[in-house]
């Protein structure tokens, strides 16, 4: 599949950086459940939080994580957190391009992991904020 959206690049990072899992966005499945995979993570569209005014725009991205562990959620968070540091010193990721227009980005957040209990799942939402050239 040929990335030409955001949501499309953001998805790539995170399949590569933690490929383990299956990622998607909403605008690909309905929702989680819809992610054919047994570690599967659903990318929603931005909340936009600034611009500068003239060449950058930040957005916050929820992706929402689904393990069948609490060791396989711990190593999805890592790899995520890996992934970006190496994106922000651009260290290469295999088999990420980075787009041109992607610029910097950081965890924001998350809220606690809990156990879904009717799937027998591990589940947690991040938040990312990415870092995008308007220009």
């Amino acid at each position: 599949m040929v990335d030409d959206s955001e949501l499309d690049y953001i998805r790539t990072f995170l399949n590569c950086v933690h490929t383990a899992a299956t990622t998607k966005h909403i605008q690909e499945v309905g929702n989680l459940l819809m992610v054919a995979d047994t570690q599967k993570m659903l990318l929603f569209p931005p909340e936009i939080l600034g611009s500068d005014g003239d060449d950058f725009m930040w957005k916050r991205y929820m992706v929402k994580v689904s393990e069948t562990s609490e060791a396989n959620l711990t190593t999805a968070i890592n790899n995520i957190l890996i992934g970006i540091k190496k994106f922000n010193k651009r260290i290469a990721i295999t088999s990420f391009t980075r787009p041109t227009t992607m610029c910097h980005m950081k965890w924001s957040n998350s809220n606690k992991a809990y156990f879904n209990f009717k799937s027998k799942r591990f589940e947690l939402d991040i938040w990312i904020d990415v870092e995008w050239s308007t220009s």
